[in-house]
Parts: C-alpha cells; sequence; structure tokens
C-alpha cells in the first residue's frame, strides 16, 4: 500500500469520526428557523421601553451575564428605563437590552431609574 493511500483512509476516517457529532450537535437544541432565539411574547420583540430604548431582538444580554435576580430593595426592573411592562396579563414584562421575559420586581446590573414621562 503506498502512501497516498494510507493518507486518503486517514482522512475518510477522520471524516467518519466527526460525523455523528455533527449529526448529533444538530439535534441537541439551539433555534429551529421557526423558533426565535428570544422567547418573548411577540409584542415585547421590538417594543420600545418606557425610558424611550428601542428593544433590539439581535442585541439582548444574557440574564447571566448581567446578573438578573430578585430584587433586593427599591431598585426593581419595573423602575428602570429598559423595562417594557406586562403587556398580556401574565405579570411579566420584558427588557430592550436582556433576553426572555423580565419579572417586574427582579434587578440585574444594567438597572438604570426611571422617573416616569
Amino acid at each position: 500500500m503506498d502512501r497516498s493511500t494510507r493518507l486518503s483512509r486517514r482522512r475518510l476516517l477522520r471524516g467518519l469520526g466527526a460525523s455523528p457529532a455533527v449529526a448529533l450537535a444538530g439535534c441537541l437544541g439551539g433555534p429551529s428557523g421557526d423558533e426565535p432565539a428570544d422567547p418573548v411574547p411577540k409584542p415585547y420583540r421590538t417594543a420600545t421601553a418606557q425610558g424611550g430604548t428601542a428593544r433590539n431582538p439581535d442585541a439582548l444580554r444574557s440574564k447571566g451575564g448581567v446578573n438578573y435576580h430578585a430584587a433586593r430593595g427599591t431598585a426593581t426592573c419595573a423602575n428602570c428605563i429598559h423595562y417594557l411592562p406586562d403587556k398580556n396579563g401574565d405579570d411579566l414584562g420584558a427588557c430592550a437590552i436582556v433576553e426572555g421575559d423580565i419579572a417586574p420586581d427582579a434587578w440585574c446590573t444594567l438597572y438604570a431609574r426611571y422617573d416616569g414621562d
């Protein structure tokens, strides 16, 4: 067996070894073409927050990345400029800069007080 045959066989075996991993990665998750990456209800996806911040679904930060958690004082999402109040009666809102549903009594490091109009 010559050297070029061995190299071809090695390449083939390497390619076959990677195939199950690639196929499995496609089955493990991530947004499909039908579901949005940001799971908030449609009325929030590109809405404007109470402080005037326009929500861009393609530029949102993760909750973990902004230390999102239950508030420990009077600074809450409900009185933040980035908050979008409840629009569908589920007692949750959204945020112009953080992904997912947002509880009005939560807080994160991007909090900026909203004093009204």
